[in-house]
C-alpha cells in the first residue's frame, strides 16, 4: 500500500466502500454499535480562548449497514441543536436525546441501507482540566489546546469517539484575527472578516477521533529544517527562542525511523507544539504532536545531557507512533499495548542508535525493574485485558510501556532482530490507514520468523504477573530450571506457567559461555557441558522474569558480578536481589552485603540501580532512631562513587556520568547528610539564585533540593517568588519542586497549601506533594493534605486520574492505610476504578509492612555493626 496516498483518494475509497452492502458485526454493549458508522466528518468551530465557551457544527457522512430506527454517537457536556438527517438531498424525520456521554438519534421509520448525512450545531464550554478542548492563560495571554486520548474528543464535539471508527476529518476554525491556529493538516485557505478570520484546513488521512489536535492562541513558529516535508516548532508567545534543541533533534530521528520501517513518514507535515498546561509528556497526534512545554522548550544556555536525552527519547517515541498507533491503530483499547509498547520499544532503540553516549538502554533497565516489582502482586493486571470503559483505558499504561517493551525486547532477541523487523513491517504494510489486533501482529511475526511465537508471547501479554525461574546446579554440568509465578513472601497468587526464553550465562572458571532455552514446562533440565563455577540465569538481562539460585551461588554471583557481568546484567541482578528480599528468599543483612559488591562499579547506571536498592532500605526500615546509622552507611557505601565521579563535571567526561551526578548528590545530601555535599549544594544553589546562568546547569535541580532540605523561611520565600516569575518552563519546574524539599513542618504545610493556589497549574499541583513522600511523616502529611482537600483537588483533575488518589496512602505504614480504606470506601470519595486502585495500595502497604517486620532486626543489626558506623 502506498503510504503517501492522497487524503482525497482515501476519502473516495471509503465512500466507494460505503456503497457495498455488509452485514453488521456484533459488538459489546459498552461500545457503539456498527450498524450506522461514520465515513468522514467535517467540524467547524468558532472559538476565542479569551471567552469561556465556544460554538460549532459538524457534518458527518454516514453509512447505514442494516435497517435501524435509532443509532448513537458521543456528545458529552455540550448542548446539541439543529440536528438534521438527510438521505441525499431528502430530509429524514429524526429526533435526538442526550444522556451522559451519548446522544441517540431516533427515526419514525427504519433507515434503509445506504449513505446519509448527519448535521448539527452545538454550544460548549472550554474545559479547564487540561483535557478535551480546553483553555488556559500564560503571561496574560489566552490559549486553547486539545488533548483527546482516550475518550475526551467527545467533550469537544459530536463524534464516534472510538478507535475503530477511523475516518478522514476536516477542520474549519473561526478565530480572532490576532490569533494563530494549528491542526494536524496544512492550511488550505484563510479569509478575514472584521475581527475574525476563518481558517480551512486540509482533510486528514483516516484517523480515530482521539488523534485530532487543535492549538489556538498568539503562537510563534520556528521551521524545522531537513524533514522532507513542512515542519515547525510551535510555541506560546515569547518562547520561540527556546526551540533550538527541538529543531536540531527532530530530522535525524525521523529519518532513522523511516529507514527502520522502510517507508516515508505517512503524513503531510509535522508540527511540534509546546503546551504549558499539559498532563502527558507528549501526544502523538499526526502532523501536530503536542508536548509539555518543559520538555520541548529548553533554555539553550542551560541545556545539558538530561534535556537532550529526554527530548530525543520522547520525540523518538512520538514519531514511532506515526506508524504504531496512527498509521495502524488498535481496534479497541484492550490492544493499547500495540501503540504504547511498540512506540516505547522503538523510541528506545532509535535513541540508543543515534545517541549512544546516553546509554539509554541501561537507564531503561532500571525503569523495568520498578514495573516488575508492581507486577509481583496479585492485583496486577495483564498487558492485554478487557477495557469496558474507554475513560479508564490509560489506567494501566505503565504495564504497556515498561512491561510491554521488555517483553518485546525479550522475543526480539529470541527470534532474531532481522526477522522481528521483517514481521513488523509486513504488519504495518498490511494494515496501513486501518485498524489491527494482536492476532494480526502474531500472523505477521509467525510468517517472518518461521515459527509460531504467538503462544509464547501470549503467556506474557494475556497473563498477569511474571515468572520466577529457579536454577539448581546439578552434578555433571547440568542445571535444573523450574518456573512458578513470582510472589512476595506470604502472598498467594494463582498458579501460572509461561513459555520463557531463558538466557543462561555461565563459566567453568576459564571461559564464559551462553545458551538459550525455551522453558515451556514447569521444569526442564539443561546440559551445560561441564563444571560450572558461576551461573547467571538471565543473560543480557533481557528476560522479563525473576531468577533465584541457592544462597552460596547467589552470593558467588554477586562477588563476580563486577568483573564477569555486563552492565545490563548487573542492573538486572540488583533488581532481582531486591525482589528476592521481598519474596523472603534473601534476608536483609545478606541483601545489604550483596549490594556492597556494586559500590565501586565504574558504570554510573549501575550505581544508580544501587541507589534504588538503598532507597528501598530507607523506605522500609529506616526510622528516625535509625537514620544516623543509615546516613553513615550511605556515606560509607557511596564513598567510592563520590570519589570516582566527584561533585563537579570534569572536562571530557561521558554524558552518562553528567546525567548520574545529580542523583548521587541528592542521595548523599539528603539521605547521607554528607557535610561536604550539603555545603557544596548550598553554595551552588546560592550561586545559581544570584546568577541563573552560572555553574553547572545539570546540577541545578539537585542542589536546590539539597539546599531546600537544609533551608529556612527566607530560602522558601525566595524560591516561591522565583517560581512565580519564571519564564522558562524548566526553571518553573525546578523552583516548584524545590518547595517540596523543605523539611520544617510549617514550611511543608505551607508548600502543600500553595500547591492548590491559583499560582500553580492543575498539572503542577502534585509536584510538591510527590517530593515529600521520602519519609513516613512526609507520607502522612501528604495523605492528610490530599484527603482534607479532596473536593478541591478532584475538581482540577481529569476524572480518570482521580481513581489514582488512593496511592497517596502508599508506603509501609498500616495506620495510614486504614485511614485510606475508611476514606475511599465512602461513595462520595470514589470514581470508576478507585476501589481497584485501593486494592493495589492495600497489597503494597501490607507487603512493605510484612517485610519490615520480617527483616527489620537483620537490617538494624547490619547497620549497627562497627564497620557501618564509620
Amino acid at each position: 500500500m502506498n503510504l503517501k496516498r492522497a487524503t482525497a483518494s482515501a476519502a473516495l475509497f471509503l465512500l466507494a466502500a460505503a456503497s457495498r452492502p455488509e452485514a453488521a458485526e456484533t459488538v459489546p454493549s459498552y461500545r457503539l454499535a456498527n450498524d450506522v458508522v461514520p465515513q468522514s466528518e467535517s467540524i467547524s468551530l468558532r472559538l476565542d480562548p479569551a471567552q469561556d465557551s465556544y460554538s460549532g457544527s459538524v457534518r458527518i457522512e454516514l453509512r447505514v449497514k442494516q435497517p435501524v430506527t435509532s443509532f448513537r454517537f458521543h456528545a458529552s457536556r455540550m448542548k446539541l441543536s439543529k440536528l438534521e438527517l438527510r438521505s441525499g438531498s431528502a430530509p429524514v424525520a429524526a429526533r435526538f436525546t442526550q444522556e451522559g456521554v451519548l446522544a441517540t438519534v431516533t427515526t419514525d421509520k427504519p433507515l434503509a441501507v445506504g449513505g446519509y448525512t448527519l448535521a448539527m450545531s452545538f454550544d460548549n464550554e472550554f474545559g479547564r482540566r487540561a483535557v478535551g478542548l480546553y483553555k488556559m492563560t500564560q503571561q496574560g495571554q489566552s490559549y486553547a489546546f486539545s488533548q483527546f486520548e482516550s475518550a475526551d474528543a467527545r467533550q469537544a464535539f459530536p463524534c464516534w469517539d472510538e478507535p475503530l471508527f477511523k475516518i478522514p476529518f476536516q477542520l474549519t476554525l473561526e478565530i480572532p484575527t490576532a490569533l494563530e491556529a494549528v491542526t494536524g493538516t496544512p492550511l488550505r485557505s484563510q479569509k478575514a472578516a472584521g475581527a475574525w478570520k476563518t481558517l480551512v484546513f486540509e482533510p486528514t488521512k483516516p484517523l480515530p477521533s482521539y488523534l485530532l489536535a487543535i492549538a489556538v492562541g498568539p503562537l510563534e513558529f520556528v521551521p524545522i529544517p531537513g524533514l522532507g516535508m513542512p515542519g515547525r516548532v510551535v510555541t506560546p508567545r515569547g518562547q520561540s527562542k527556546l526551540s533550538g534543541l527541538a529543531t536540531e533533534l527532530t530530522a535525524p530521528i525521523l529519518h532513522t525511523l523511516e529507514a527502520y520501517f522502510g517507508s516515508r513518514y505517512p503524513y503531510e507535515k509535522l508540527d511540534l507544539i509546546a503546551v504549558p498546561e499539559y498532563w502527558p509528556g507528549a501526544m502523538e497526534n499526526p502532523g501536530a504532536i503536542t508536548y509539555s512545554d518543559g520538555l520541548l522548550l529548553v533554555d539553550p544556555q542551560s541545556a545539558g545531557p538530561r534535556e537532550r536525552r529526554a527530548l530525543a527519547n520522547v520525540t523518538a517515541h512520538e514519531l514511532a507512533h506515526m506508524w504504531f498507533g496512527d498509521l495502524v491503530t488498535m481496534a479497541w483499547w484492550d490492544d493499547l499495548w500495540l501503540n504504547e509498547s511498540f512506540a516505547d520499544w522503538m523510541g528506545d532503540k532509535i535513541t540508543a542508535q543515534l545517541y549512544p553516549q546516553y546509554h539509554l538502554e541501561l537507564s531503561e533497565m532500571q525503569s523495568i525493574q520498578g514495573i516488575m516489582n508492581a507486577d509481583a502482586r496479585p492485583t496486577t493486571e495483564s498487558i492485554r485485558q478487557e477495557v469496558k470503559i474507554a475513560e479508564q483505558a490509560l489506567n494501566h499504561v505503565g504495564l504497556d510501556y515498561a512491561k510491554g517493551k521488555a517483553v518485546l525486547r525479550m522475543f526480539e532477541q529470541f527470534v532474531g532482530p532481522d526477522k522481528f523487523r521483517a514481521g513488523i513491517n509486513d504488519y504495518l504494510k498490511a494494515h496501513a490507514f486501518g485498524n489491527a489486533t494482536a492476532a494480526d501482529l502474531w500472523a505477521a511475526l509467525s510468517k517472518s520468523t518461521g515459527q509460531d511465537i504467538a503462544p509464547a508471547m501470549a503467556t506474557f501479554l494475556d497473563q498477569p504477573g511474571l515468572p520466577l525461574v529457579e536454577a539448581q546446579l546439578l552434578p555433571g554440568g547440568k542445571v535444573k530450571l523450574t518456573q512458578r509465578r513470582f510472589a512476595n513472601a506470604g502472598v498467594s497468587a494463582p498458579a501460572q506457567l509461561w513459555r520463557v526464553p531463558v538466557g543462561l550465562k555461565f563459566s567453568d572458571g576459564k571461559r564464559v559461555q551462553q545458551k538459550t532455552v525455551l522453558l515451556d514446562a514447569a521444569e526442564k533440565t539443561v546440559d551445560l557441558g561441564g563444571a560450572v563455577s558461576w551461573l547467571l540465569p538471565n543473560a543480557e538481562g533481557s528476560g522479563y522474569y525473576r531468577f533465584t539460585l541457592d544462597r552460596p551461588h547467589l552470593l558467588k554471583l554477586a562477588e563476580v558480578a563486577g568483573k564477569e557481568l555486563a552492565p545490563r546484567e548487573r542492573i538486572s541482578f540488583i533488581g532481582d536481589l531486591s525482589a528476592l528480599l521481598d519474596a523472603g528468599v534473601l534476608h536483609g543483612d545478606d541483601y545489604l552485603a550483596a549490594l556492597a559488591h556494586f559500590a565501586d562499579d565504574p558504570v554510573p547506571q549501575v550505581i544508580s540501580s544501587l541507589l534504588s536498592g538503598l532507597g528501598k532500605v530507607r523506605t522500609v526500615f529506616v526510622t528516625d532512631a535509625l537514620k544516623p546509622r543509615y546516613a553513615a552507611y550511605i556515606r560509607r557505601t557511596l564513598a567510592p562513587a563520590k570519589a570516582r565521579f566527584g561533585l563537579t563535571r570534569k572536562p571530557g567526561e561521558e554524558d552518562s556520568v553528567t546525567l548520574f551526578r545529580p542523583r548521587l548528590i541528592e542521595v548523599l545530601g539528603q539521605d547521607g547528610d554528607d557535610p561536604e555535599v550539603v555545603a557544596f549544594a548550598t553554595a551552588a544553589a546560592r550561586k545559581y539564585l544570584t546568577d541563573m546562568h552560572s555553574g553547572d546547569a545539570s546540577l541545578i535541580e539537585a542542589v536546590l533540593q539539597v539546599a531546600a532540605e537544609h533551608g529556612d523561611r527566607a530560602l522558601f520565600d525566595e524560591l516561591r517568588g522565583r517560581f512565580e516569575t519564571a519564564k522558562i518552563p524548566q526553571e518553573r519546574r525546578y523552583f516548584l519542586a524545590a518547595l517540596g524539599g523543605f523539611r520544617t513542618p510549617a514550611l511543608m504545610d505551607e508548600a502543600l497549601r500553595y500547591s492548590l493556589s491559583d499560582k500553580v497549574r492543575p498539572t503542577e499541583m502534585f509536584t510538591v506533594a510527590f517530593n515529600m513522600t521520602d519519609t513516613a511523616s512526609g507520607r502522612d502529611r501528604v495523605f492528610n493534605w490530599a484527603t482534607q482537600n479532596y473536593a478541591t483537588i478532584t475538581t482540577r483533575m481529569p476524572t480518570p486520574f482521580v481513581s489514582q488518589l488512593p496511592h497517596m496512602a502508599g508506603g509501609c505504614e498500616e495506620p495510614r492505610l486504614h485511614a485510606a480504606q475508611a476514606f475511599f470506601t465512602e461513595r462520595t470519595h470514589q470514581v470508576e476504578g478507585t476501589l481497584h486502585e485501593l486494592a493495589k495500595v492495600v497489597e503494597q502497604v501490607k507487603d512493605c509492612s510484612a517485610l519490615r517486620s520480617r527483616e527489620s532486626k537483620a537490617v538494624t543489626s547490619f547497620l549497627a555493626a562497627p564497620a557501618q558506623a564509620k
